[in-house]
């Protein structure tokens, strides 16, 4: 994953804490969950035992974009006006009003508690060009109806067609000038079936035209689950994984009093929930980077950032800051990163065990078959049995 990937900034307009308040409790409300929480599902880190899920169970692959993760909330106001907003993991609410989004059947109806999962990532395009675009992966709702508990593969379908399909048939009739102010592109993420593997290490993700740290394997036929999602599985090699923790600088003293010329420890503390953060280490940081830092005036206390674990000697190496999370990941987190770490499953690994995972989706796939078979069969032979009661 390059550490210079190009994240692009959320586009809108930050709202009054008061509406913000407000909207927080209803889009949870939407889904179905009580508080104000940010409501899109996080996944876990892959490891060996992990595996073994996609050989158990139909999952969906895609690439783990190196972009913002991002929440599309579309309502109504008082006066039957669509607003569209943005919700970062921060929970922070961006609105933008040259956001419109009809429903299928109606170019003159607009989506209203509707709830879109996606990312936000900047393409480099060939000519040299920059273009930012959301890339939907998840429908949570559409219209105030909630459909969480419905598998992934009919999330999906409703996407396409409930979402995506009416939006692109408004930019068709639409004027020039609508189009021209759109924000950024809208698109779906290119999913595959589990034991697409190959397919994705050979095609995807060589013509990707944005950054890419791995890929997500999410169950086709699981609920979504916001927050933590066992069936969410986040794949990247070993060596590559990294955890966010919340940064402190701590300065040698003089006689009780911190020297700020001298170089300080790089403390990394993980989240536990709420505030409350406990001391995990230290990050390795050199002299070079150090005094970057220092020339720059790169702000340091407090803020998050993501580290790598060195092969060499274990230590904890930073990556880039992750501006985006108003928290390091949980100590939940950390210790099953920690775990991947140890006993991750390498790309080698993967590609080996993709004839196994296909030969078991097709084996699921028959015996379903052969079950539908069985039950129109039965029925069938009720229908007759039935048929030759009535002569």
């Amino acid at each position: 994953m390059p550490a210079d990937s190009l994240i692009p900034d959320i586009p809108g307009m930050p709202i009054d804490a008061r509406t913000e308040s407000m909207l927080r409790e209803r889009i949870c409300r939407a889904i179905g969950i009580t508080g104000s929480r940010f409501i899109g599902a996080q996944p876990v880190s892959f490891t060996r035992t992990t595996l073994q899920e996609l050989k158990s169970e139909d999952y969906f692959v895609a690439e783990k974009s190196d972009g913002v993760r991002v929440l599309l909330y579309c309502v109504l106001n008082d006066r039957g006006q669509q607003q569209v907003f943005l919700v970062d993991r921060k929970n922070k609410f961006s609105y933008v009003p040259q956001l419109r989004f009809p429903i299928a059947g109606n170019l003159q109806a607009y989506h209203n508690e509707t709830i879109v999962d996606g990312e936000l990532v900047t393409d480099q395009e060939p000519d040299g060009s920059q273009v930012v675009r959301y890339l939907a992966f998840d429908l949570l709702a559409f219209n105030g109806q909630n459909i969480i508990k419905k598998p992934l593969r009919s999330r999906l379908a409703r996407l396409q067609q409930e979402f995506m399909t009416p939006y692109k048939e408004l930019l068709k009739v639409a004027q020039p000038q609508f189009v021209h102010e759109q924000p950024f592109k809208v698109g779906l993420k290119e999913v595959n079936l589990s034991y697409g593997i190959e397919k994705m290490f050979k095609e995807v993700l060589p013509r990707l035209k944005h950054g890419s740290d791995g890929l997500i394997f999410t169950s086709a036929v699981a609920e979504y689950v916001p927050s933590t999602n066992v069936k969410m599985l986040k794949w990247k090699p070993p060596s590559e994984n990294t955890i966010d923790f919340r940064l402190s600088l701590e300065f040698p003293t003089n006689q009780g009093v911190p020297d700020y010329n001298q170089k300080p420890q790089f403390v990394l503390h993980e989240w536990q929930g709420g505030q409350q953060y406990n001391r995990f280490g230290l990050m390795s940081v050199d002299d070079g980077l150090w005094d970057h830092w220092k020339s720059t005036s790169t702000h340091l206390q407090n803020r998050v950032v993501e580290v790598s674990c060195s092969p060499h000697d274990h230590s904890w190496r930073f990556f880039r800051f992750r501006d985006d999370k108003e928290h390091g990941n949980h100590s939940s987190v950390v210790r099953k990163v920690q775990e991947s770490i140890r006993d991750g499953v390498e790309r080698d690994e993967l590609l080996q065990a993709q004839g196994e995972i296909r030969s078991a989706w097709k084996a699921r796939e028959q015996a379903a078959q052969h079950a539908q078979q069985q039950m129109q069969h039965q029925h069938q032979q009720q229908m007759h049995h039935q048929q030759q009661q009535h002569r």
